[in-house]
């Protein structure tokens, strides 16, 4: 464990800045939607360059990316575009780790799919936790999986502008959350007090319906053992979306290795602390105290 936070202490106080260079993270944004048009080519996804943006909303980084589909595979395009936006994500931050360099994520991704209806065009509109886009391009999320998650929230009009999104996904911290639910994970692992939620967790893949009765255990036990610490780090008591968007993170770490799990929480770090971001003390003084008072 000593380490793992040897670990932690290099990439986020040695290598990674303390404070953001918005000047500096400009040509690297160009560069990376670039990147990200050439992507989209190699899996020949129809793409609009001039609709692609990058904007800040509250503390997240949002990517937005049109594309055009037929009148009958918008669904194809969508998961497509998103597959290979994750897998491009995934590859990068990988480089950056092993290179011990900085390198542009964006918190939030969205896909505005124009698909033709009748006479008129229609705009499907879908956006993502930029994490969970990488947990669908290195393969632990399916393309079934992805689908639900965005089927209901997608929003489409005959007349969008790509305003008026009022989602919580935009509202909150998403790096944040994401660093917090890593975090939960990676102490949880070896720890026998989760003992029964860690293998209701390894079953839950395979065994019809278990997976979203957990939603409701997850919930709680995140409110009874974080809600002070998460309230205390974040500056606010969490709502039940928010506790359920970090325990379903939790319950998709908790099912991997440890090791596995630690390259993702260094991941989440990183992408935090590069946008200015210091990491919370108060995660560390947490765990500290929750290790020696439970012998752990």
């Amino acid at each position: 464990m000593k380490k793992f936070y040897l670990i932690i202490f290099y990439f986020l106080f040695i290598i990674s800045p303390t404070k953001a260079n918005n000047n500096r993270l400009k040509p690297v944004s160009q560069n990376f939607i670039k990147k990200i048009h050439n992507e989209l080519n190699y899996f020949r996804i129809e793409c609009e360059p001039t609709f692609t943006q990058i904007a800040t909303n509250n503390n997240n980084s949002v990517l937005t990316i049109r594309v055009n589909s037929r009148r009958n595979n918008y669904e194809e395009v969508i998961i497509t575009s998103l597959g290979s936006i994750g897998r491009f994500l995934e590859n990068q931050m990988n480089y950056a780790i092993k290179n011990s360099s900085i390198t542009y994520t964006p918190s939030i991704v969205t896909i505005d799919c124009v698909t033709p209806i009748g006479r008129e065009e229609i705009v499907l509109s879908a956006s993502i936790n930029s994490k969970i886009l990488i947990q669908f391009g290195e393969g632990t999320l399916s393309a079934i999986e992805i689908w639900d998650m965005i089927r209901e929230p997608i929003a489409s009009s005959f007349n969008y502008n790509g305003m008026g999104i009022s989602s919580d996904l935009f509202i909150a911290d998403i790096d944040f959350e994401n660093m917090i639910s890593t975090r939960i994970a990676l102490e949880g692992k070896n720890n026998p007090r989760l003992s029964s939620i860690i293998n209701t967790a390894l079953k839950a893949s395979w065994v019809p319906g278990l997976e979203s009765r957990l939603e409701g255990m997850l919930v709680s036990h995140l409110q009874e053992n974080h809600s002070n610490l998460m309230q205390k780090v974040m500056g606010h008591k969490l709502n039940d979306e928010q506790m359920l968007r970090i325990g379903k993170q939790f319950f998709i770490q908790i099912q991997k290795p440890y090791l596995q799990i630690k390259q993702s929480h260094i991941r989440d770090s990183l992408k935090y602390v590069w946008k200015g971001n210091l990491y919370p003390i108060a995660l560390d003084n947490f765990y500290d105290k929750y290790r020696k008072k439970h012998g752990l």
